[in-house]
Formats: structure tokens, sequence, C-alpha cells
């Protein structure tokens, strides 16, 4: 298992989406960086709702990564190339779980970490650091550390959704329909269904504060929990198509 992990750690990290992903989001950071340099009321305390503001891109860079990981090798055909070798579905499928799921969260706390030594920079030169201190590091680091697991929430939803439809684009195509036509179906027509629907309690999770969605009666603990469980459900389907069907 570990020689077939370390495999798909490099095979994760050798793809060209990825830099192509990396490199966009270097140069979004120095365009940022660069607009709070210029800014000279910018203020450090205001960096975890830079990380709010930023969350979005972060979860659909995971959702695209976790789809395009497993999509890319079904168009490639060296799914069934490898499942020659090493013929034990079940670790196949859990080592790019794993190898996906671990690299997203480690590349999305690393941009955030990046992002925030940037802001940093800019605030001790130009701007102000004032009020920042134990209280702020925490709240920073708590928002960071929540964007990266919605990152990875949104890598294992678009990996199971590409490991089934073997498609990297019929995940991204699914995932817009859920959020742009799904979800506001719901809200409008079944407003009671609201605490169900993943956005919301992405939102809970991500904010933690109850008195931005006083109609979503979820704890922050709540809704990272719902939000895995969803996640390992349909790592959990994704599983079991991949083990079951014909891969030729």
């Amino acid at each position: 298992m570990n020689g077939l992990l370390a495999a798909e750690l490099r095979r994760f990290w050798s793809r060209r989406l990825l830099w192509v992903l990396v490199v966009l989001e270097l140069l979004g950071i120095a365009f940022g960086g660069g607009i709070a340099f210029w800014n000279v009321r910018f203020e450090l305390t205001s960096l975890p709702d830079v990380f709010l503001g930023t969350s979005l891109i972060v979860t659909i860079v995971g959702w695209v990564l976790g789809a395009s990981f497993i999509g890319a090798e079904w168009h490639a055909g060296t799914v069934t190339t490898l499942l020659t070798w090493e013929t034990r579905r079940d670790r196949v499928i859990a080592a790019k779980i794993i190898a996906a799921l671990a690299s997203i969260f480690l590349l999305s706390m690393v941009i955030q970490v990046l992002l925030g030594g940037m802001l940093a920079f800019d605030a001790a030169v130009r701007g102000s650091t004032e009020g920042v201190d134990g209280a702020w590091f925490v709240e920073s680091l708590g928002v960071a550390l929540r964007a990266s697991a919605l990152g990875t929430f949104g890598a294992a939803v678009g990996f199971a959704f590409a490991a089934v439809g073997r498609n990297t684009a019929g995940a991204l195509g699914v995932g817009f329909a859920y959020f742009v036509v799904v979800e506001n179906l719901v809200r409008g027509f079944r407003p009671r269904w609201i605490e169900w629907l993943v956005s919301e309690n992405a939102s809970r999770f991500l904010l933690a504060r109850s008195s931005d969605l006083p109609y979503l009666a979820r704890s922050t603990l709540g809704a990272g929990l719902y939000l895995t469980t969803v996640a390992l459900l349909a790592l959990l389907f994704a599983g079991v198509v991949f083990g079951t069907r014909d891969v030729t």
C-alpha cells in the first residue's frame, strides 16, 4: 500500500493542470499583494475576512483537481493499465483518494500561508498591524483551516463524481447544476429543506458564527460533520462502483 500511495502522490504532483492552477493562484497572490501594498489603509486584522473571501476559490480549485485527478486517468486509459499489475481495486481507489485529498488540503494551506505572508509584509511596510495579537492569529488560522477543509470536501465530491462518470467535465457539470439549479429551486420551493443544502452548511462551517445564518439551526461542528458525511458517502459510492463494474 505504501508503494502504491507513493506512486499516486507522485502522479498527483506531476500533473500539468495542478501546476497551471498553482501558477494562477500565485499570480493572484502577487496581484492582491500589489493592491494591498499601495493601499496605505490596509489593516492586517482584516486577514480573516480575506481568507473568507478567497475560500470559494480554494473550494473550486479543490473540486477541479479532485475531479481531474481520476477523470483524466479514465480518459487516458491509465486506470485499466494500472489494474493489470495491481488487481486489488479497493487499494487502488483508496490510494488515489488519500493522495488527492491529502495533497489538496496541504496545497490549500500553503497557498493561504503565502497569501497571509504577502499581506503581512504589505501591512508591516505600508499599512497597519495594530490589533494583531494571539486571538487574531487563532481566528486567522481557524478560517484558513476551515477553508482548506472545504477545498478538501470539494475535492472529495469532485473525485467521486468523476470516478463514477469516468469524466472530468461531467463532474464539473454536475457540480454546476447542483449549486446553480438544484439549490436555488430548493430555496424557492422547499425552504424547509435549506438546512440540508451543501452551500448553507459550508457557509455555517466556514463562518463559525450562528448569527450570520440564524435560519440554520446547526453548530459549526454539526455543519462540518454533515459535510464530512456527504463526502464519505460520495466516496463510498464511488468506491463500490469502481470495485464492481467493468473498466475496459
